[in-house]
């Protein structure tokens, strides 16, 4: 079974070398680490959660879920994150408004209903986007193929 992901979104620009958005479904209000000078959100387990860093010389973006045995392979640590992660979709450079612009699609009407969804749904995106194929057509097709009924996007 997955775990539920927490990431510590530092508020503090200056003890910190990023800053970090993330985005998923949230299973508990935010709460304020002062010792760390950071903000420690708490996304469910069995979800992907997006995070989106921003570094000095470089942005990253990952489609991560909780890690859960040696199926996953290794398993990967990012900065601002305790546990093991599971990493569905690495991207760099114009991938990373390629899943942003998705995501954005995606989160209009309901922004935690993609995030509900299994993550066979992600790891497709992620192909899509990889293959260039990212458009909002094929992007609400593989949604509607992967949601409920009443979650589609007309």
């Amino acid at each position: 079974m997955r775990k539920p992901v927490e990431v510590n979104v530092p508020y503090s620009a200056d003890s910190f070398s990023y800053t970090l958005y993330a985005q998923g479904l949230v299973t508990d209000i935010p709460k304020e680490n002062t010792e760390k000078g950071v903000i420690v959100f708490r996304f469910a387990s069995r979800s992907v959660t997006a995070l989106f860093y921003n570094f000095s010389n470089f942005r990253r973006a990952y489609l991560v879920t909780g890690y859960q045995n040696s199926n996953d392979g290794d398993p990967i640590y990012l900065p601002g994150i305790d546990e093991p992660l599971y990493v569905i979709f690495k991207a760099k450079g114009r991938k990373i408004d390629n899943l942003k612009h998705a995501i954005f699609i995606l989160t209009r009407n309901d922004k935690y209903a993609p995030f509900r969804i299994k993550i066979e749904f992600w790891e497709k995106l992620a192909a899509l986007i990889e293959s260039n194929q990212a458009y909002k057509d094929n992007i609400i097709y593989l949604f509607n193929k992967y949601c409920p009924k009443g979650n589609r996007i007309l």
